[in-house]
């Protein structure tokens, strides 16, 4: 996979349009409730990384990394979600190597970004 994120939409509304569509009647309504259900969650899970960071505790990384990975994807936040497959697959062996400072920071800028695409859909 590329490292470069930029390349990756930022957003994909398919994604949304999706989940717009199993929820049928209530779509909109839980389009907003599984968007703010992600911010809450996600503030969480973004401290236990740095938490994690700092104490090396990679298989953590990995883990807080994959979990993040799967729930942005389903949200339609493609570059989050890239950015999290790169810091889960780099972190993966339970170490950290030389691109892991550049890969969470990475992740928490993406993080960043896609927070006003979240607060539009709650």
């Amino acid at each position: 996979m590329t490292n470069d994120l930029a390349a990756i939409p930022l957003f994909d509304p398919v994604a949304i349009e999706k989940l717009r569509a199993v929820a049928g009647d209530q779509g909109t309504t839980f389009v907003a409730e599984m968007a703010q259900l992600f911010l809450q969650e996600s503030a969480n899970a973004l401290e236990d990384l740095k938490r994690n960071r700092d104490q090396g505790e990679w298989k953590q990384v990995t883990r807080i990394a994959h979990s993040l990975k799967s729930s942005s994807a389903t949200l339609g936040l493609m570059r989050l979600s890239a950015a999290c497959r790169s810091l889960e697959l780099d972190t993966k062996s339970g170490a950290a190597s030389p691109e892991t400072p550049r890969l969470v920071a990475a992740l928490l800028d993406e993080f960043d970004r896609a927070t006003p695409t979240l607060k539009g859909l709650s």
